[in-house]
């Protein structure tokens, strides 16, 4: 007999899904690692996602009561709604987009602050990122408040040999409490944890397996998964594929490796020049 955790693994369809989540629901909590559950594949009008599930008691890193943001795929063109209390970044994957008077192109991202509801025109792709603000921030009368970021704003970060690299495109300074980069590579990436941070993953291209707490699933092109505080969690990507991802992490701070790691490798060739003169 299958357990929620192992029938929630993947569930085929969107009924398939809820009845998965559901028979979860109505059975008693035991402690268990988080699972992930896979959403159909992408159309050109819905997005897939991997989300996480069984996140209550037995989720790592303690009781988790809600997901710190939501993520989507969505096609340009997009309506995007929004709750006035709340932060929304949309980063173009790929394409280009308008909002508003600002022209977004792939690589390029806008930051808004007490949103009112968007509209997406052009042609692409985008990731549409909302995090819901403490009712603190929005005692005062708020206005919408929009900061673009362009792509050549964050320079590249590369280690791994060139194989990985990474642009931190949105820090502290635009958003606190979710920082939102760019990350591509060709290599696997070894079993790891974040202590206290989520770490969320949105694939814009992908072909590999994606493991969670020792749970294994295929990740592709517009799936995103949530990897809970503490979770262990590893990349393996198939023999020459490429990783082209935006990835999020909250609160923020693991982000700050890739900096050491560029520093690392840059440290490295130096040396390796030197030597050669000498």
């Amino acid at each position: 007999m299958k357990t929620c955790r192992s029938a929630s693994i993947v569930a085929i369809g969107a009924l398939g899904v809820m009845t998965a989540i559901g028979a979860c629901a109505e059975a008693k909590r035991v402690n268990v690692p988080p699972v992930t559950v896979a959403f159909p594949a992408a159309t050109a009008s819905t997005a897939s996602s991997i989300m996480t599930d069984g996140l209550g008691e037995g989720g790592a890193g303690g009781a988790v009561k809600a997901l710190p943001v939501t993520a989507s795929f969505v096609d340009v063109p997009a309506s995007v709604p929004a709750a006035p209390c709340s932060r929304v970044m949309i980063a173009i994957a790929k394409g280009k987009a308008t909002v508003g008077a600002d022209t977004l192109a792939a690589g390029d991202a806008i930051v808004v602050t007490h949103p009112e509801p968007l509209d997406l025109k052009g042609a692409g792709l985008a990731l549409v990122v909302t995090e819901a603000l403490p009712p603190s921030a929005c005692v005062a009368k708020t206005t919408m408040d929009k900061k673009v970021v362009p792509r050549s704003a964050a320079p590249k970060l590369a280690w791994a040999g060139g194989a990985m690299s990474a642009h931190l495109d949105v820090g502290t300074n635009l958003s606190p409490d979710v920082y939102l980069g760019r990350l591509e590579g060709t290599a696997s990436v070894p079993e790891h944890t974040h202590a206290g941070t989520w770490e969320i993953l949105a694939a814009v291209e992908a072909s590999g397996t994606f493991v969670l707490d020792g749970v294994e699933a295929r990740l592709g092109p517009r799936q995103i998964v949530f990897v809970p505080p503490g979770a262990k969690h590893a990349w393996k990507a198939d023999p020459g594929t490429k990783l082209v991802a935006l990835q999020m992490y909250s609160p923020p701070g693991p982000e700050q490796r890739f900096v050491a790691l560029d520093a690392a490798e840059k440290a490295e060739k130096d040396a390796g020049a030197d030597a050669a003169k000498e």
